[in-house]
């Protein structure tokens, strides 16, 4: 796996816009975030897919659970706004796990998921067959925003599309029409 050769350039030449990367974290080296913080990068966010490193790197299908969370690290230790993506599954539906995980050991507050998105290699079936359902999905998210809501942290759900609006509209996910 590689970065764009030029990313750090691409990064300062864009300072005047708002610039955010969107990464498994796995290539975050300490000198890589950096020359990231010089650059002015806005903020990284990086895609956890379990607090638990063997149904993380189920769900990405390589060993890379430490490489992820040093890549974190090496993030905050830059100085970098980190938070943290995960597209949620049967799998790892223990969403509030991660968010206490993660929240404990990095400090991190800010948080958005997904539903699992069945799309290229994920059309198969043993990938179809962890697709939570409108009412999983509504459990574990109504469940993950009363816990950050407790623990002053943020909660983006970004498929609206996947609950009922007033449930949305209930637990504060509500989206501009």
């Amino acid at each position: 796996p590689t970065l764009r050769s030029d990313l750090v350039e691409l990064v300062d030449y864009s300072k005047w816009f708002v610039t955010r990367l969107n990464t498994n974290g796995v290539l975050l080296t300490k000198e890589l975030c950096n020359k990231l913080y010089e650059a002015s990068l806005d903020s990284v966010q990086v895609t956890l897919y379990s607090h638990d490193e063997k149904i993380h790197n189920l769900l990405v299908g390589a060993n890379n659970f430490k490489k992820t969370i040093e890549g974190i690290q090496n993030a905050l230790d830059a100085k970098l706004n980190v938070s943290i993506n995960t597209p949620l599954c049967t799998l790892n539906k223990d969403y509030v796990s991660l968010i206490k995980f993660i929240n404990e050991k990095f400090g991190i507050e800010y948080f958005t998921c997904s539903g699992l998105i069945v799309t290229g290699k994920a059309v198969e079936d043993q990938s179809q067959t962890t697709q939570l359902t409108k009412e999983e999905i509504t459990d574990v998210i109504t469940k993950a925003k009363e816990y950050v809501d407790k623990k002053d942290l943020d909660l983006n759900f970004t498929s609206p599309g996947w609950m009922d609006p007033e449930v949305l509209e209930k637990l504060k996910l509500n989206f501009p029409t």
